[in-house]
């Protein structure tokens, strides 16, 4: 993997505030050495009537490098190529102090004039990224630094007058002399030594020429947008560069020196427009790119056909998408299922896509398009989205349907309990009713024919409606209990504790009146669960039973019986009525059990801010006195096995 980059959210590089407050000031600085290029050219050594053309080059020299440079470094505060074509700008003004009367100020020009090559080599050599990647390239610079540093500079304390370079510097025979001479004469290696570094920085040129030649013939048609106008203007001033050094020597005073003369001026201001005429073709594929991307996404969002159109949005064929698989950690799997390991991407760049602090989609994709991270991430952005849109569409159809499934069951059980009802109040209360009624018609026909049988009659209806009455309670409490309605969870469950058929502990903390839907799911839940454990739990011998309020209603109902493995348990239907009840106040339910070491049952119910612990003013009936205060105490109950 030769490049990583993980990111959050698109990333484009948008400045900050004080990155523009710089900017502006860097462009008011060029403004004023533009200025100052100007006035030192229209006031040099040149004739009168000739300084207006260099004047007006040597402004655009600095002016267009350093604009570019600012609009590069605004759009991508990322990257090194703007600050070093402002850097370049500011150093060619240097250049034009050749254009000066003064011996001190000619001098500098001219000497500037060597020292500005090789920094327009490294310009060339690291555009896009600012950066010199290859051993090539950094062989290549190494070597114009080392030619003008060991062929150049020293010359300039040996010779008397430098060589002549219009329209890079203003004069033609009348130069001033070399301010830095410090012997009385040149010595006579100075001309070889001349030849020498000309030929030499010559093949480096050409060197770099057939480089970047190279460079734009392999490029992908992708990247050759933004590379492919700066090399051909830079491939054009090295061309001129190795023309200019031997037709100097051969006609000094020739068109074709001065030709080439003004070729090498205008082709850095031709870089620097080169490189925003990049940067506008790029912005406009960038823009037309994200819109068919868009629109391939709205049309169908498998992840095959995502991958399809990121391959042609950014026109990389071998590209590829990769999904985190949920529940495995640091493995990654394409659209068809293969797995990729971005770790071994050899060559390739790898840019990730985080999602909740870890990354979710990984692009493998050309190392070029590296340069170009904002386009990458708005990219792999859509992929990320659009798979993310799936996955909750998903989970939304699927709990639309466990919603449906839900209400159908909840239909379906308070079906059952009216028929259930129904069977109760007919085979139970009903029929001790209407034997009643017959007994009391009989005792009222006997009242004046056998009045002590009719007596006798009438003491047995007592305990018969004792008992019917008994039969419309416990059909009323398997409704709805009547201490839950009067006293809340806190008694009810602890007169639920008290029958448990299991030893049982209840502890209930910061408990207090809440809608009767809410007590009821909860209720109901917990002596679901207490049933559960005396039906389903082999070896149990007592449960716990834990009711808490903070934020939300939370229970647990845990037991010591021989436990079971979650994963390869089929919900029943006391579970699934536990889910269904609570998940019709918004509640959910989880169950965790081990082999071996018991089950607990949990479940929650989002509370209103206010109801936790307090009264609730809409319930239908009121707290019993103390209820309030005695709801912040842990309660234990211990019963023993009937």
């Amino acid at each position: 993997m030769s490049v990583g980059t993980e990111i959050g959210r698109p990333d484009l590089g948008a400045p900050s505030a004080r990155l523009r407050r710089n900017l502006a000031i860097i462009g008011g600085l060029g403004a004023v050495v533009c200025g100052l290029t100007v006035l030192v050219t229209l006031t040099g050594n040149a004739p009168r009537g000739q300084r207006a053309a260099p004047a007006l080059a040597h402004a655009l020299i600095v002016g267009i490098p350093v604009f570019a440079g600012l609009s590069a470094w605004h759009l991508r505060p990322q990257s090194r190529f703007g600050p070093l074509l402002v850097a370049t700008g500011f150093a060619w003004s240097l250049t034009t102090l050749a254009q000066s009367d003064s011996s001190f100020l000619y001098s500098t020009g001219r000497v500037s004039l060597w020292l500005i090559e090789p920094a327009i080599l490294y310009l060339i050599l690291a555009f896009p990224s600012g950066r010199l990647v290859g051993r090539v390239d950094r062989a290549l610079f190494g070597a114009a630094v080392a030619i003008v540093a060991l062929l150049f500079l020293p010359t300039a304390a040996l010779i008397e007058s430098y060589p002549v370079v219009r329209p890079l510097s203003g004069c033609d025979t009348e130069c001033p002399p070399n301010f830095f001479m410090v012997l009385d004469s040149t010595p006579g290696f100075v001309e070889p030594m001349r030849t020498v570094r000309e030929v030499l920085l010559v093949l480096v040129f050409l060197t770099v020429a057939v480089r970047l030649l190279d460079r734009i013939r392999h490029a992908t048609r992708l990247v050759r947008r933004t590379v492919t106008p700066v090399l051909a203007a830079a491939v054009v001033r090295l061309g001129a560069y190795v023309s200019f050094l031997p037709a100097r020597r051969i006609a000094p005073s020739s068109a074709a020196v001065d030709a080439l003369g003004w070729v090498l001026l205008l082709t850095l201001p031709a870089i620097a427009l080169g490189f925003l005429v990049g940067v506008v073709r790029w912005r406009l594929h960038v823009a037309d790119a994200m819109e068919r991307l868009a629109r391939s996404v709205i049309a169908g969002r498998d992840p095959a056909r995502l991958r399809a159109a990121m391959r042609t949005a950014l026109e990389d064929p071998t590209l590829e998408v990769a999904y985190r698989m949920p529940g495995a950690r640091g493995v990654w799997v394409g659209p068809d299922g293969q797995r990729i390991d971005p770790e071994r991407a050899g060559p390739r760049s790898v840019t990730a896509i985080t999602n909740n602090g870890g990354p979710s989609v990984v692009v493998v994709h050309d190392p070029a398009l590296a340069e170009h991270r904002d386009f990458v991430t708005a990219a792999a952005s859509v992929a990320q989205f659009a798979t993310e849109n799936e996955r909750l569409t998903a989970r939304l159809r699927s709990s639309l349907r466990e919603l449906e499934e839900s209400r159908m069951r909840i239909v379906a059980a308070a079906d059952k309990e009216r028929r259930r009802i129904e069977r109760d109040l007919h085979d139970g209360a009903q029929q001790r009713l209407v034997a009643l009624r017959i007994k009391l018609e009989l005792a009222d026909e006997l009242m004046t024919t056998d009045p002590d049988h009719a007596q006798t009659l009438l003491r047995e209806t007592e305990s018969e409606l004792d008992e019917a009455l008994e039969d419309v309670r416990s059909l009323a409490r398997g409704i709805y209990p009547s201490l839950l309605a009067d006293q809340g969870l806190r008694e009810a469950l602890r007169a639920v504790a008290l029958r448990a058929p299991l030893r049982t502990s209840l502890e209930c903390k910061g408990i207090g009146r809440y809608p009767p839907e809410v007590e009821s799911a909860v209720y109901f839940s917990c002596l679901e669960a207490l049933q559960n454990a005396a039906k389903h739990a082999p070896g149990a011998t007592a449960v716990t039973l834990f009711v808490a309020a903070n934020g939300e209603l939370r229970f647990e109902v845990q037991d010591d019986g021989a436990g079971f493995d979650t994963a390869q348990a089929v919900n029943g239907q006391g579970l699934t009525s536990m889910r269904d009840r609570l998940a019709a106040v918004g509640g959910r339910l989880t169950v965790r059990s081990t082999p071996g070491q018991g089950t607990v049952v949990c479940g929650s119910v989002p509370t209103a801010p206010g109801e936790a612990g307090i009264p609730a003013d809409s319930h239908a009936r009121s707290l019993s006195p103390g209820a309030e205060a005695r709801d912040d105490r842990v309660v234990a109950v211990r019963t023993k096995r009937r």
